[in-house]
């Protein structure tokens, strides 16, 4: 059977069309069916596209998860509204500036039920996807953590364990938020229980800092 001239020689704009319509796919069955579940044929079949083209454009389903990583992004890191990013001078105390910079990436994270997703199957899971996953991720991060490292503070030892603790357990009350809301007297997936956790977080992350660190 001859090969449509049109799927062939695909114009830029048509192109990116399917390419979007392929992404806004791969998010359709993750939210519905989980990262165990992500395959090909799921994926196309959302997208009402054929095959060929996922092949043509994403190489294979693991390069479709690392271009979702690099075009959709993940999270808002904390740093990435660092020093080094801003045009302005911040005139709060670093601590406070941390304490922003928590909340900012819990709010982005709650609010992208995608990414919470392939971090809570990235736990568990052992597929191909999960390292493509794992690896866009990291490529991500790497903007943030040089912004991070231009900025000596965040490195000092009492402001690094604020970040990594408080850091982590937003990303897990995140993740609960999804599967298993109900933490310790919160309802994480009420914008009230959330509230009260961010509070929390901005609490803790503005305590005294140590002096002579």
């Amino acid at each position: 059977m001859p090969s449509n001239p049109t799927t062939r020689n695909a114009t830029p704009s048509s192109r990116s069309t399917t390419e979007e319509a392929l992404l806004d796919a791969l998010e359709t069955v993750l939210q519905r069916d989980g990262l165990r579940q992500l395959s090909v044929n799921a994926v196309v079949e959302a997208a009402g596209v054929g095959k060929p083209l996922l092949y043509r454009y994403f190489g294979d389903l693991q390069g479709l998860v690392q271009a979702w990583g690099k075009r959709r992004g993940f999270w808002a890191e904390v740093g990435e509204t660092g020093p080094a990013s801003r045009q302005k001078p911040y005139d709060q105390s670093f601590r406070q500036q941390i304490a922003d910079e928590l909340v900012a990436s819990a709010e982005h994270l709650r609010a992208h039920p995608v990414t919470l997703e392939f971090l809570a199957e990235e736990l568990t899971a052992t597929s191909d996807l999960s390292a493509a996953f794992a690896e866009a991720r990291e490529n991500c991060r790497r903007p943030f953590l040089k912004t991070m490292l231009g900025d000596r503070r965040y490195l000092r030892r009492d402001n690094h364990r604020v970040i990594v603790i408080i850091h982590a357990a937003l990303i897990y009350l995140a993740m609960r938020s999804r599967r298993s809301p109900n933490f310790m007297g919160l309802r994480l997936d009420t914008d009230a229980g959330w509230r009260d956790v961010l509070n929390m977080a901005r609490e803790l992350a503005q305590l005294p800092e140590e002096q002579g660190s």
